[in-house]
């Protein structure tokens, strides 16, 4: 089979193919157009999901004639002129291949027009590029897109359902309204889903987008580097990482790695299985990032990835560092949603496909008078000269907030077999017996060497597939620093311990926290699973001596959780109770 060079215009399509797989993807690269351009207010209008026809105007900047009828040409930007300037990238959109690349597999038209001066249009068809011609227009750029993938059949025969494809715009559009201060106007078959001013505080748009949430404000400084934004309270938990939302220098990417950290960051604030919202930015040099590593620019590489990891994780514990008591509400929130969602969601509903109305919600009436919060964006010409030997300071250093002394409080009795009832000067307590012990124990296991090791009279089989025993093989002198020993496939010998517990959990639940060794302590594990074992159980029978004990030690804790996320301590406010009771 001979080699042969491809033609022009397969060539375009191909390369289209990695700019370009969804509607949603056209809307992401017209719109950072749209904010490189310094538009304030951006339109976005779709029709059958954006199949059919999408519509993106702003009033940024425009395009003279001239630079319009290079503008759809591939490779040609405003952005970098030389290979240096990748490494200092200041703008979402650099390498100049969206408008090319959508113009190649769909119907394309571009009306643009700058101060003073009338507009100018240009038409692409299938990579085709027309004349320029005249047209009125204001400042700003218009650019409407029809019949995606109408060249390309195989690839508009894979694209997903109009529900889905819907739901994906939505979702893009989300991050967006999220990330800017720029006013959104987000438009599906005539219908009106969001309209945000450019005005609106991050905190209200987040509850736009997501509901009225209760938030705890993020903010940051190591050095350089800024990480700031919300995040939901602790213990409100999700099923998914949707709500994990992560912008670097502005830019909506996809990082495993800083949602780990957002993760480990709220650590003992979550069930082991929930994940939280977190709408979480991260400001540094653009030196220290590497934005083209993805052909749509959702993924980056950081020059030192362990220490922002660790900023991320740190700036998440300083905002949950207060401990946490639960108050008794006085009404549960189901959040609004608008009728033009509602419409949306019933029009789709007959294809079964996943609803998106969960996750989207209409301009939220009573965000309007909510009290904007400036949001000040990071500058590189004012920030602290930035290397990654900068100190991370802990959020140990936070104060403790101030609460009443449960030692001081009546115990009353225990409830269900596992709550503490306490009657203090304010508010009735109610501890989990359990997740409390856990707790104290695992701080004082802390300061405790378990390098000891006891024989087994009666080896564990442990029964560990290849990749555990690579990791095993790795990290034995750590997991022999705990006090194990094992032979072959055999445990034979356990951390010097009083108690019987199940040491083959123990062991493997320590042998899985070395898969990713700066994202999880490995020692947090093996301490906080052997706490966890060791603390009294539901329905076990616990002497007055011990119960005042619990209670007293729980003073001197600074997290009220225990080491896997769940609460301590539960608060009913008798003033609360007076009012319910109308007294």
């Amino acid at each position: 089979m001979s080699i042969v060079k491809l033609p022009e215009d397969l060539v375009r399509r191909i390369a289209a193919g990695e700019v370009v797989d969804h509607p949603s993807s056209v809307i992401k690269e017209l719109v950072e157009n749209s904010m490189d351009a310094s538009a304030e207010n951006i339109k976005i209008s779709v029709d059958s999901g954006g199949k059919s026809k999408i519509v993106v105007e702003d009033d940024g900047e425009g395009m003279t004639t001239e630079d319009l009828s290079v503008a759809v040409l591939p490779h040609t930007t405003s952005k970098i002129k030389k290979f240096g300037d990748l490494f200092d990238i200041n703008s979402f959109g650099f390498r100049g291949e969206a408008l090319a690349s959508i113009g190649a597999i769909s119907k394309m038209k571009v009306e643009t027009s700058i101060t003073g001066e009338i507009g100018s249009s240009i038409k692409v068809i299938g990579g085709d590029v027309g004349k320029v011609t005249t047209v009125a227009k204001s400042k700003g750029t218009r650019v409407s897109v029809f019949d995606l993938f109408f060249n390309v059949p195989a690839r508009r025969k894979f694209l997903s359902s109009i529900s889905v494809e819907t739901r994906m715009i939505t979702e893009i559009v989300q991050k967006f309204i999220l990330s800017e201060r720029v006013g959104f106007v987000y438009v599906h078959d005539d219908q009106e889903v969001y309209s945000v001013k450019a005005d609106v505080a991050l905190e209200n748009r987040i509850k736009n987008v997501f509901g009225d949430y209760d938030l705890i404000a993020v903010n940051s400084t190591f050095g350089g580097v800024r990480v700031h934004g919300y995040i939901s309270t602790p213990y409100v938990g999700r099923k998914n990482r949707v709500n994990e939302i992560i912008f670097v220098n502005g830019r909506y990417i996809r990082s495993g790695l800083l949602m780990k950290a957002i993760e480990t960051g709220y650590a003992e604030h979550l069930k082991k299985g929930e994940f939280p919202t977190a709408i979480i930015f991260v400001d540094l040099p653009p030196q220290l990032v590497d934005v083209n590593v993805h052909p749509q620019k959702l993924e980056v590489k950081f020059s030192d990835q362990s220490k922002i990891f660790v900023m991320v994780m740190e700036a998440i514990k300083k905002a949950l560092a207060s401990p946490s008591v639960f108050q008794l509400p006085t009404e549960s929130f189901q959040p609004k949603v608008s009728e033009n969602v509602q419409r949306i969601e019933r029009r789709f509903s007959e294809e079964k496909e996943e609803k998106f109305v969960d996750k989207i919600t209409h301009k939220d009436k009573r965000s309007r008078n909510s009290k904007n919060m400036p949001i000040k964006k990071w500058n590189p010409s004012n920030s602290t000269a930035y290397a990654f030997d900068t100190e991370i300071k802990t959020s140990k250093e936070i104060n403790p907030m101030e609460r009443e002394k449960l030692s001081e409080t009546k115990i009353l009795s225990i409830l269900h077999g596992r709550y503490i009832a306490c009657e203090g000067k304010n508010a009735l307590y109610l501890i989990d017996m359990h997740a409390a012990h856990e707790r104290i124990l695992y701080d004082k296991f802390k300061s405790i060497s378990f390098k000891t090791s006891q024989s087994l009279t009666t080896p564990i089989k442990l029964e560990l597939d290849e990749t555990q025993k690579e990791i095993l093989k790795e990290n034995e002198k750590n997991l022999k620093g705990f006090g194990f020993e094992w032979k072959e496939d055999e445990l034979i010998g356990v951390p010097q311990f009083k108690k019987v517990v199940d040491w083959k959990e123990i062991f493997l639940s320590t042998l899985e926290s070395f898969r990713l060794l700066f994202a999880q302590d490995p020692r947090d594990e093996f301490l906080a699973t052997i706490a966890c074992k060791a603390a009294v159980k539901s329905g076990e029978r616990v002497s007055d001596d011990e119960l005042y004990q619990i209670v007293k030690d729980l003073d001197q804790l600074e997290v009220w959780s225990c080491p896997h996320g769940r609460p301590l301590v539960y608060s009913i406010d008798f003033k609360r109770l007076d009012r319910y009771f109308g007294r």
